[in-house]
């Protein structure tokens, strides 16, 4: 069978593009598909069926005996993968079970090379007890092999490392003294997945649990782990920085956001980012409130004084301290990187020990830019390193 996937290949990759069909979340990327998609249907019962299809019957028809024969080996060999994996029997009889309550999600991130799945899996699970859990698996669409932690990696403990430091610094430092399930470390790389933004790593529910009852989750950001991703990893392409684009910048920020970070943006409801990993209680400004979102490193604020209840308030401005954003990267840009990149600003201020803590910042410069008519908040620590990112609606009176 490898040898007859192997002859037919070239001509199943000029023949087939197979359609995006996934009925649940998706994350895709912006390049087409080239050989093999993750397409996911969610069942009455609350269950997901993960599955790589077959192209379109014309598609199908063009390809020839020998390409299809290769295709339909292929596509059995994933879908094999993926129901072991994601334990779709055991959903399905555990669904079949009297007073069972299943709720499953898949999240699905492909490029036609790769694809990373992450399905949550909450309620009655496959052993009939009450939990959370999330199962995932990352594929080599071209292979139908799975593509293991270490193996995105040219230095996979020094990559762990980092992370784990990573952990330390912006989770475990920042932790509530009343989580009774935080059992961080070592850091589980079993259960992870990946996406245009960075690899989020999933906890089981008896070492990390959020008061919510969802199992923990770290997300690390391409950009913190760059330099130790080879050009033979299959996420290379992925971990590289963004270049320097003003224009890319502006149609982001216009459409209120910082490029698809988020799935929502300026103006929308708060309620609407719980699907950004849920908000933690909030922080006080002197003029907002400041709610952490699920995310590492970011945060929303509405106006602290609204006549409306929190939920049903419109969120004023978006905070990311852990950003790599056309040009701009947390804990590397400098002041004058970003000045060239963006121009002269309108304002700065400067901010001490105290106006900082009022502000939620850190000690330094904040430099305030007119881009795509949003207020960019450009904020640097007292090395002149950039700290935050801010975008606010308006032109954002009295704070410059």
């Amino acid at each position: 069978m490898k040898e007859t996937m192997k002859r037919g290949w070239m001509a199943l990759l000029l023949a087939l593009a197979l359609p995006l069909c996934a009925l649940a979340e998706q994350q895709e990327a912006q390049e087409p598909a080239a050989a093999l998609s993750i397409a996911v249907t969610q069942t009455v019962s609350g269950a997901c069926t993960l599955e790589a299809p077959l192209a379109e019957p014309d598609a199908q028809a063009e390809a020839g005996g020998e390409a299809l024969a290769a295709a339909q080996a292929l596509a059995d060999e994933v879908n094999v993968r993926l129901a072991q994996r994601l334990m779709t029997q055991e959903a399905e009889r555990a669904s079949r079970r009297a007073g069972a309550d299943i709720a499953q999600t898949a999240k699905v991130w492909q490029d036609g090379q790769t694809a990373s799945v992450a399905l949550t899996w909450a309620g009655t699970q496959a052993d009939g007890l009450d939990g959370y859990s999330v199962l995932t698996m990352a594929l080599d669409l071209t292979t139908g092999e799975e593509i293991g932690f270490d193996a995105l990696f040219a230095d996979p403990d020094g990559a762990r490392a980092a992370m784990e430091a990573i952990i330390e610094r912006d989770v475990l430092d920042t932790m509530s003294d009343y989580m009774e399930y935080a059992d961080l470390l070592p850091m589980p790389t079993d259960s992870f997945s990946f996406d245009g933004e960075g690899l989020t790593v999933y906890w089981p529910q008896e070492r990390y649990r959020y008061f919510s009852g969802e199992a923990g989750r770290v997300t690390f950001y391409w950009y913190e782990l760059a330099q130790y991703i080879g050009e033979d990893s299959a996420v290379y392409a992925l971990s590289r920085p963004q270049q320097a684009d003003a224009q890319a910048m502006a149609a982001a920020l216009e459409a209120g956001g910082f490029g698809g970070a988020l799935s929502h943006g300026l103006g929308e409801l708060l309620s609407a980012f719980e699907d950004e990993g849920g908000l933690a209680d909030p922080d006080y400004t002197t003029n907002a409130l400041v709610y952490p979102l699920g995310r590492r490193g970011w945060s929303v604020e509405i106006p602290k004084y609204a006549e409306t209840e929190d939920e049903e308030t419109p969120v004023s401005a978006i905070r990311a301290s852990r950003i790599s954003f056309f040009g701009l990267t947390s804990g590397s840009t400098t002041r004058d990187e970003a000045v060239a990149l963006l121009g002269e600003p309108l304002a700065s201020k400067t901010y001490d020990e105290e106006k900082a803590s009022d502000m939620l910042l850190a000690p330094g410069e904040s430099l305030f830019f007119s881009i795509g008519g949003r207020l960019l908040q450009v904020h640097f620590d007292e090395q002149g390193v950039l700290s935050c990112l801010i975008l606010r609606e308006g032109d954002a009176e009295g704070l410059y």
